[in-house]
């Protein structure tokens, strides 16, 4: 099985990520009111408008009808009158709901203090994550301060103005950081809180790929690579965890010279339960590692069951131990 090699010269941004459809869904606050209006059953429209508060007709109406579409709501004839409508939420709505839920929990921890997600600060704030997701921004953020010239090169396709722009989004929000060095360019950083966002990042991801499968993008070594880089510096460990350890997504290559799944993920490095190091995957012999598909990764992540990974070598409990501490730092210990 091939191991796609560390971080590249440059990184796409010409696609979707895995993830953005179902977070662009809350950039809206507006949706988030209609679908959690919804929770506890079905709705006719004027029920809704109750529910939700003020919205011109028109405007609820058509995010109602956008929301159809997706497929999160669903049309019911009231048995009354076999003309008049009702909505419900779909599977894929109810799982939306989670999403929801994990942003809210996400954004309760913002910089500037708590934000709800049916709020203006929220459209804002995900928006940035969003645009820093899909620019890959946030994958070349993730290891080390860069500055904007390096991150130009970096993502040749995002032009610099776009890419100074987002900048300024996930700045002004609190999603990064300068780090001061008396140089002319000033480097940027991931905070703590933007590694946090791997969190929603994951469970819509997940809702997507259950859910939404002709339509969302499927993850790439570019989303692998930047959750793990993300999110290991969160996770707690044992004070005596220490060795090499491979974690590795096994991702469907559209390479058609590519003989099977190629793995992506990271290499991470313990001492004495310190981070030593994190970083793109090069060893296709580690001494310890924990592999699985994209889906079993996720079901690691968010509910720490392993059941869909393989795990072995040296240590298998180091590798059980660095799932535990991924799952724990982006789902409990926040």
């Amino acid at each position: 099985m091939a191991v796609q090699q560390g971080r590249p010269n440059a990184v796409t941004a010409a696609e979707a990520r895995a993830g953005t459809h179902v977070l662009g869904i809350f950039e809206n606050p507006l949706n988030t009111r209609i679908l959690r209006a919804h929770a506890d059953g079905a709705k006719r429209f004027a029920e809704l408008e109750r529910k939700v508060g003020w919205s011109a007709p028109t405007t609820l109406r058509a995010a109602v009808s956008r929301l159809c579409d997706l497929g999160a709501l669903r049309k019911l004839t009231v048995r009354a009158s076999p003309y008049a409508v009702a909505t419900a939420l779909t599977r894929l709505g109810e799982e939306m709901l989670l999403v929801a839920a994990e942003l809210e929990a996400w954004l309760g921890h913002c910089p500037q203090g708590p934000a709800a997600l049916d709020g203006e600060v929220a459209k804002v704030v995900i928006k940035a994550l969003g645009g820093g997701w899909n620019s890959t921004l946030m994958r070349a953020l993730s290891s080390a301060p860069v500055g904007l010239v390096e991150l130009s090169r970096l993502i040749p396709d995002v032009s610099y103005p776009a890419l100074e722009r987002r900048m300024g989004w996930m700045r002004s929000t609190g999603q990064i950081e300068p780090v001061e060095t008396g140089e002319r360019s000033t480097p940027y950083i991931a905070t703590r809180w933007l590694r946090q966002a791997v969190a929603p990042i994951c469970v819509a991801g997940r809702c997507e790929r259950r859910h939404m499968g002709e339509v969302s993008p499927r993850a790439t070594s570019v989303e692998v690579e930047t959750a793990f880089l993300l999110a290991v510096p969160l996770a707690p460990l044992r004070g005596d965890a220490t060795g090499c350890c491979m974690l590795g997504v096994q991702i469907e290559s559209d390479d058609v010279a590519t003989d099977g799944p190629v793995l992506a993920g990271v290499t991470v490095d313990l001492a004495g339960g310190e981070l030593l190091f994190c970083e793109p995957a090069r060893d296709a012999e580690p001494p310890t590692w924990a592999v699985g598909p994209s889906t079993a990764w996720l079901d690691a992540v968010i509910d720490g069951s392993i059941e869909g990974l393989r795990i072995g070598g040296a240590d298998p409990q180091l590798a059980l131990d660095l799932i535990a501490g991924i799952h724990c730092g982006l789902f409990t210990d926040r």
